[in-house]
């Protein structure tokens, strides 16, 4: 083997290692042996026309983490303790939805144990939550001093993310089992998914039913695959992100050109300054 083939050779096992070694130490720091999620909807966007960094868009890819390997905050609680993700207090999550259908990715926005003895429900980080949340009886009336340990009738929340949106739902229409109350970003998720998506309602988010806690985002890189499986759709949503992505490529490979110009340039340098140097030996 001469020597070109050696190098070329070493470049190849180099690269492999470099790129198995990644895969495999991406598996093992999430938990999730496909540690990537495509974003195929826009419930999640905070603008109704563009692609943000940082914020979960149409069209963008996602590293997820298995549950197990992180903590999960409701909104609630990331008022309280500073946790945020994705432009908004509390955690994204990744929940089932049954067989039927595809898994939802939206904002946990508060858990609530369900009290058998009492038939009502608690919610625990609601005690400190310096926002505006009651409930009401069954005729409508606001409820004075709500506990947060003792919830029925209809569970209200005022001015809720970054939307600022009011929310509320019939917490004795929920199936008797604990979890979490999610919600999409977006500003037309005005609604709980357990009173607006089908598979969903009436049905709390419990830990067995989260997939997968996303904690970075990758902007536009999913765009190609909703093109060619879904034909473009939901893309009028993020009319920015397919030009975003053809500028990186062209901005990523203009980069590569440019240093493989520049080595091809050290080479011609060098190889002349050699040249010139056997010249003045041989005088």
């Amino acid at each position: 083997m001469n020597r070109s083939d050696r190098n070329l050779v070493i470049a190849i096992g180099v690269v492999f290692v470099i790129v198995v070694g990644g895969f495999v130490g991406t598996i093992m720091y999430t938990g999730m042996t496909t540690p990537f999620s495509v974003v195929m909807s826009q419930s999640m966007q905070h603008s109704q026309t563009e692609s943000e960094i940082g914020v979960i868009d149409t069209g963008d890819v996602v590293m997820v983490m298995d549950p197990s390997k992180t903590q999960i905050y409701s909104y609630v609680e990331g008022t309280q303790n500073g946790h945020s993700s994705f432009g908004d207090y509390g955690s994204v999550i990744i929940y089932d939805r049954g067989s039927n259908y595809n898994p939802v990715i939206h904002r946990a926005i508060v858990w609530l144990d369900y009290n058998p003895g009492t038939d009502t429900w608690s919610a625990p980080s609601l005690d400190g939550y310096a926002g505006t949340w009651y409930y009401e009886d069954e005729t409508g009336q606001r409820v004075q001093n709500p506990d947060p340990y003792n919830i029925t009738g209809t569970l209200v929340f005022e001015d809720i993310t970054v939307s600022g949106k009011d929310v509320e739902i019939n917490v004795d229409s929920l199936n008797k089992h604990s979890g979490y109350l999610t919600m999409g970003d977006n500003t037309r998720n005005n609604y709980f998914d357990q009173v607006s998506i089908l598979g969903v309602q009436h049905d709390l988010v419990s830990m067995d039913d989260i997939r997968s806690v996303p904690f970075l985002e990758i902007p536009w890189l999913g765009t190609l695959k909703i093109l060619i499986s879904n034909g473009g759709e939901n893309l009028e949503y993020v009319t920015n992100s397919l030009p975003s992505l053809i500028m990186c490529i062209i901005v990523i490979f203009g980069f590569l050109m440019l240093l493989d110009g520049l080595t091809l340039y050290r080479n011609q340098k060098g190889l002349i300054y050699r040249i010139s140097r056997v010249r003045e030996c041989s005088r």
